[in-house]
């Protein structure tokens, strides 16, 4: 386990795709996505919290710390990503989606081998599937260019991380960052 590593779940998504209020409680196995994603994360760092936006009520049944958007828009997860930065003390954040049920159980130790290695202050997933932005390690020394970033309109991860030190990490198994957005998505996620 990591001390110097908090978890932050993004979970402030809209949930269009999935067609329900919010997919974060959506059951696989009889328990919530997010809660596999907990379990998941839980045994890697000693700190685990969930972003989300306005909808903090939908979340206090997992008793974990939450961090609420810091704008009332919705901008994407990578104001969930600011927002977390601005709030959290340690100097590695761990970011995983909330409805990424399969997630390594060694995704921290994996990417913080990485960024130890080559000296970078981001590492990112990646499979067959693409780069997994959303699961990004990164260092709390990026809070002030991401702000600049995010205050001159960027909102999408990968361009943001392009601009800095950053490592790619490859992952063999592609299900194991499987993103449940849609029904369709979910029944593969049974399998």
């Amino acid at each position: 386990m990591n001390h110097s590593v908090t978890v932050v779940i993004l979970a402030g998504g809209q949930s269009k795709r999935m067609q329900v209020q919010n997919k974060a409680t959506v059951l696989l196995e009889g328990k919530p996505l997010i809660t596999h994603v907990i379990d998941r994360m839980k045994t890697q760092a000693k700190h685990t919290v969930i972003n989300t936006h306005r909808n903090q009520k939908d979340f206090e049944i997992f008793h974990l710390p939450l961090i609420d958007d810091i704008l009332d828009i919705q901008e994407g997860p990578l104001l969930g990503i600011l927002t977390s930065l601005q709030a959290i003390k340690t100097d590695w954040i761990q970011f995983v989606p909330c409805d990424t049920p399969n997630l390594p159980n060694d995704l921290i130790a994996i990417l913080m081998k990485e960024v130890e290695a080559e000296k970078t202050l981001v590492a990112v997933p990646e499979t067959s599937d693409g780069l997994q932005s959303t699961c990004l390690l990164c260092h709390s020394s990026t809070l002030n260019n991401l702000q600049i970033f995010f205050n001159q309109g960027g909102r999408k991860i990968e361009d943001w991380i392009r601009q800095l030190a950053f490592s790619i990490v490859q992952f063999n198994d592609e299900s194991q960052f499987l993103n449940v957005n849609t029904q369709e998505e979910l029944k593969k996620a049974y399998s």
